[in-house]
């Protein structure tokens, strides 16, 4: 039962962490050119579950308030989410260097494709779709290349503590 307690209070932390990160980084957080540094987060999907479903929680909560597009960026921006993290999980045994690169980029590529859809459709330019998904793209990128020797502290700080 603390176990499971344990993990509650993570996800919930791990939601916080990413709303109260948009937020404050909310002018580059949003829009087609996008540095989510909250998206960090996403990294921790690859091993933690209760990582997977505060990432899901904040990016649903951080779209709905602070995003300003809409109920489609409610559902597509945070089910973009969902598939890169899910992604990212599935690829977590290939690592390049001790690093898990190819999950990395499964959460670039998701977030890249559907958001850069999303973003053509909900500004009513749907020819500059391509753009859009390699702004995001770029943007997620960065972050992640940010993100991954952050992610790797992190997971040996959370291993140890969990263990």
């Amino acid at each position: 039962m603390n176990n499971h307690l344990n993990k509650i209070a993570l996800s919930s932390i791990t939601a916080a962490v990413y709303v109260a990160a948009c937020l404050v980084l909310s002018p580059i957080s949003f829009g087609p050119v996008q540095f989510r540094f909250a998206e960090m987060l996403c990294l921790l999907s690859i091993d933690y579950m209760w990582a997977y479903v505060g990432v899901i929680i904040g990016c649903f909560i951080s779209n709905t308030f602070f995003g300003g597009l809409g109920i489609l960026d409610m559902v597509f921006g945070t089910l973009a989410t969902v598939i890169g993290c899910g992604l990212a999980h599935a690829f977590r045994k290939k690592l390049t260097g001790g690093y898990p690169l190819i999950s990395a980029l499964m959460i670039v590529i998701a977030n890249g494709v559907i958001v850069g859809i999303e973003l053509g459709i909900i500004l009513e330019t749907p020819d500059l779709i391509p753009l859009y998904i390699l702004e995001v793209a770029f943007g997620e990128l960065v972050v992640m290349l940010v993100g991954l020797p952050v992610y790797k502290r992190l997971k040996a700080d959370i291993d140890s503590r969990l263990s």
